[in-house]
């Protein structure tokens, strides 16, 4: 069994039962689910405000409690705080930490060139602006990796990245679908 620093940037793993695509190591290793992992309305009562979006409960809640139930352990993901700034610049949301996160706009364009391309577009927690009059509009990626808003009200996949910082963990690595052989 390797160690998760072990892993080189762009390599894949297997930790709390779901494929992860490492995008960087600091004190810790954050990555990146390689696949969208369900299909979530960014928030239930149709706000961009991540702060207070359903899916956020759900990835800090239920997801998090699942990939624990799979063998993960709990302490070793580490807070992480987002950058809420909007698309247009407006900082009303300030900032959001959780121990799992979607990428920012700035994160997935710091990362696009080792984040897998998958078949269906996945949010951003970017709003696409604070004002009230438009606050239902938020960021996302389109499966050919370009940039776009869309209506919150719309029930899309999405990728969870695991942007807490993950410990080194003794993890088991993967190259593509396959198992790597001890």
């Amino acid at each position: 069994m390797k160690k998760i620093s072990q892993i080189e940037t762009g390599g894949r793993f297997l930790y709390g039962g779901v494929e992860w695509v490492k995008l960087y190591a600091g004190d810790g290793t954050v990555a990146i689910s390689a696949e969208p992992v369900f299909e979530r309305a960014f928030d239930e009562d149709n706000k961009n405000d991540w702060r207070s979006s359903s899916l956020r409960r759900e990835l800090n809640g239920a997801f998090l409690d699942a990939l624990v139930a799979e063998g993960a352990d709990r302490s070793a993901f580490l807070d992480w705080e987002s950058d809420l700034t909007a698309d247009d610049g407006m900082t009303d949301y300030g900032t959001a930490t959780d121990k799992i996160a979607l990428l920012s706009d700035k994160l997935y364009r710091m990362f696009r060139g080792i984040i897998p391309r998958v078949d269906v577009w996945c949010w951003n927690l970017t709003p696409w602006t604070c004002e009230a009059s438009h606050s239902y509009y938020v960021r996302g990626v389109y499966s050919s990796g370009a940039l776009d808003w869309y209506r919150l009200q719309r029930h899309l996949r999405r990728s969870p990245a695991l942007l807490s910082e993950i410990r080194n963990l003794g993890i088991c690595p993967r190259r593509g679908r396959r198992r790597e052989k001890r």
